[in-house]
């Protein structure tokens, strides 16, 4: 059936029955198809062709007559333009954009507004145009480049904001398209329209809405997106599109003139043509990750996580492994020992995805590249970096300062696009640190932090994804310019940055804000590349300072004197009142955050008691800083929980691997994994198929990690304590007791927790116990009397909303 069609003359829909439906369909596309036809055709055109050979005064021998079809406007084609933009508009007021469907049927792009197009720019250039044309002809000329321009705006238009049934619909018809403006005449005819409108020092409203449109069409013919084809494919190279048109707009010079535009980004008259060059060179890079500007015969595109490989040689041995049924078998190396069970390690849990997938500003299914393509991407990344890059991150920042709003596709692609160039100035050692310098200012990297935490608040996930991507960017930008002529530069921001408490706080906020059904993995993996280079970046400026501070606000409570008598002065307009009543110790320390990571609140239910109340300041203090007491903010469940995310499958290890070292041996919380979900996704780091960076270490942390699982579930008290959860996969436990026992992994660091572990009584006899921890009291073995490593207390999922106030004062030497 198809669908119901609308009275645009009333604006009211009216009842059809499925007869009359298809009857006012038929008829309304017979309508647009008689525009269609009065466009123009093709007709024969006789030219004299000589042939042959030239005699001495130049003549030829012989002459022929060539017939070559040629395309021919008709004379009322700008109205037959005109209805086919309107019935568009019309069109739009559907939701099946049927308009749009036959016109890209019946190929009217390529048969009629093409020609046309194509014809009338070579009537319209000095170099071509008529002699005899007058100003009158001239400007009717130009009135059709002006609608086909418009038109090819309509036509290739993105359908993200579409249905699903639209978009796939119209899938094969923007590839088309795309494969129609990829020709050297068409994307001559664009650029030379935009450049002799550009020329003038001064152009009229509908010149400036011409050269607005010829942009709009470069950018949305470069967002079409080819079909996504394996670089193992034979025979499909027809298929992909994008490489071709770069390279035309390479030969037709259009790529200069995006440069220039770029480059004078900070001229007002190119101030509404920004977010637009966004976009352009954005979509010029579309899926091109930077290795692949820098690596041959596209190793890039492997997943390299995914290969499979042998363990290593030191391995072997004899094991027996019991089957749960009083049976033990013998094996006698680590793969034998794991291919009976083989199903054990390759079935984790089900990974857990977005209920809803959401529409990502930036693309990052990364795509094969034509080795041909690659040198022209490099130049391309190359002058833009040394001409553009500054002038052109100023100017776009400097608009953000008034931009009521950052939740669009613009801002995420900007700090993609500032994120990605640094990425690649970073990896062509040619490339001056200097070039990119204005993304690290104070000023500018400031509004970068203020965007990520903006995204965090509103929960604007996909947007955070590039936000964080250029703060690591930019992070390892200035760790490279550490002891270079840029070494003040790199002082100065590292210097403000690592000061405000707040820029601390909100990282320790991004590896605990993820969630499996709201957030995708790719942006967990952000987290924790961001996450070791802010670590490393901080640790290494850390060192080399005898002696570090940190600026930070916090909350204080503070009691005055209910005031009854209204004539009285209010205590609040005394110069002491604001430390008048707080004795030393309050003075010098900050409250102390619960475990909820919230300040506790010293007051009455009420607010008020009989003579005081309680008021709540924030005032800004100085503390020295310890690295190493930092760290334990990443300790904590959330983390653990997160990162552990990234090992089924196995991605981004060389920074996980990082993290878990961290939370397991340099902050000595090994009991975090000691959760069900956890310790099933640290069983994969056995199986003998998987490949990865650090593996060995890897291996070796799970290890050592598994030792003191072991040894807390064989302790009914210590179970308890630690919360540990059993695993319901016995017979793999059995597989990995089995190699334990004869391998030297997990051995090189000394345990936290061991069996002879015995003193789990509070360090407070005071404080009451929670209930389940009523029954704990004083273990013994052989007469030993060590004292445990209590479990520091963590959050609850306190960041699931991020509404609240969040502090983290216990982890600075308040």
């Amino acid at each position: 059936m198809e669908p119901e069609i609308e009275d645009y003359a009333s604006g009211e829909e009216q009842p059809y029955s499925d007869e009359q439906v298809s009857e006012e369909v038929d008829r309304y596309r017979r309508i647009v198809l008689s525009a269609c036809s009065s466009l123009g055709n093709l007709q024969p055109v006789t030219k004299a062709v000589r042939s042959g050979c030239f005699g001495g005064e130049g003549r030829p021998i012989h002459c022929v007559s060539g017939t070559n079809m040629e395309y021919v406007p008709k004379d009322d084609c700008l109205s037959s333009l005109k209805d086919i933009k309107r019935y568009i508009q019309m069109d739009e007021q559907g939701d099946g954009k049927w308009v749009l469907q036959w016109l890209g049927e019946w190929q009217v792009l390529e048969r009629d507004i093409i020609p046309i197009f194509t014809l009338c720019v070579k009537r319209l250039l000095p170099s071509t145009q008529s002699p005899n044309a007058t100003d009158e002809d001239r400007e009717h000329i130009l009135k059709i480049v002006t609608m086909c321009v418009e038109l090819f705006v309509f036509l290739t238009w993105n359908m993200k904001t579409e249905s699903p049934e639209v978009k796939m619909r119209f899938t094969q018809i923007l590839q088309m398209y795309k494969r129609m403006f990829a020709k050297n005449e068409v994307i001559f005819g664009l650029l030379s329209i935009a450049v002799m409108h550009l020329r003038k020092g001064h152009n009229t409203e509908r010149e400036a809405m011409l050269v607005k449109g010829v942009l709009y069409v470069f950018r949305n013919i470069l967002a079409i997106p080819d079909p996504l084809i394996s670089p193992t494919s034979k025979n499909m190279s027809g298929l992909e599109v994008h490489d071709k048109l770069l390279a035309i707009l390479d030969t037709e010079l259009a790529v200069d003139f995006f440069m220039t535009l770029l480059s004078s980004a900070d001229d007002r008259r190119f101030k509404d043509l920004r977010p637009i060059l966004v976009d352009v060179i954005y979509y010029m890079f579309y899926r091109v990750p930077v290795s692949a500007l820098f690596d041959e015969h596209g190793a890039w595109f492997e997943h390299s996580d995914l290969k499979r490989g042998g363990r290593h040689p030191t391995f072997g041995g004899v094991y027996a492994v019991s089957t749960g049924e009083g049976t033990i078998m013998p094996v006698f190396n680590a793969r034998e020992v794991l291919r009976p069970f083989a199903n054990l390690f390759k079935k984790p849990d089900k990974i857990r995805l977005p209920k809803v997938e959401p529409e990502c500003p930036v693309d990052y299914a990364w795509r094969s590249v034509d080795p041909d393509a690659i040198p022209i991407l490099r130049r391309i990344a190359a002058v833009f970096i040394e001409s553009c890059f500054n002038p052109f991150i100023t100017a776009m920042f400097d608009d953000l300062k008034t931009a009521t709003s950052i939740v669009n596709d613009t801002v995420p692609r900007l700090l993609y696009i500032a994120g990605y160039f640094i990425d690649v100035s970073l990896a062509n050692t040619e490339i001056d640190l200097g070039c990119t310098c204005a993304v690290v200012q104070t000023q500018i990297f400031g509004q970068v932090m203020r965007f990520t935490s903006t995204y965090m608040e509103l929960k604007e996930w996909t947007s955070l994804e590039p936000a964080m991507y250029c703060i690591q960017q930019i992070l390892l930008a200035l760790s490279k310019m550490r002891g270079t002529k840029l070494d003040s530069l790199s002082e100065n921001v590292l210097s403000n940055l690592f000061y405000d408490g707040d820029a601390l706080d909100l990282f320790v906020k991004l590896c605990r804000v993820y969630r499996p059904t709201k957030m995708r993995r790719q942006c967990l993996e952000q987290i924790a590349r961001l996450a070791d280079t802010f670590l490393n970046t901080l640790k290494a400026y850390a060192e080399s300072k005898s002696g570090m501070y940190i600026k930070k606000k916090i909350k204080r409570s503070a009691k005055k004197k209910a005031v009854n008598d209204a004539s009285q002065p209010s205590v609040s307009d005394e110069p002491v009142a604001a430390n008048g009543d707080m004795d030393e110790d309050e003075t010098n320390e900050p409250s102390v955050p619960d475990s909820d990571g919230e300040l506790e609140d010293s007051g009455n239910e009420g607010g008020v008691s009989s003579d005081d109340e309680n008021i709540d300041t924030e005032q800004m203090v100085e503390r020295s800083f310890d690295f190493a007491r930092f760290e334990n903010a990443f300790a904590v469940n959330e983390v653990a929980k997160s990162f552990t995310n990234l090992l089924a499958p196995p991605s981004a290890m060389e920074y996980v691997y990082p993290m878990l070292y961290r939370i397991a041996i340099t902050c000595q919380r090994p009991f975090l994994f000691f959760k069900k979900r956890t310790m099933d996704r640290l069983l994969l780091m056995f199986n003998d198929e998987l490949n990865f960076p650090h593996r060995v270490e890897m291996l070796d942390l799970v290890c050592w990690i598994f030792r003191q699982y072991m040894v807390v579930m064989d302790v009914p008290d210590l179970c308890k304590y630690y919360k540990a959860e059993g695993l319901n996969n016995k017979l793999a436990v059995e597989c990995v007791l089995a190699f334990l026992k004869n391998t030297r992994f997990g051995t090189s660091v000394k345990p936290v927790i061991t069996r002879h572990v015995v003193n789990l009584l509070p360090s407070n006899k005071d404080t009451s116990k929670n209930e389940d921890d009523a029954d704990v009291g004083q273990i013994t073995e052989d007469s030993n009397q060590l004292a445990a490593v209590p479990p520091v207390p963590v959050a609850n999922d306190t960041l699931e909303d991020m509404d609240d106030d969040f502090d983290l004062d216990q982890y600075f030497n308040f």
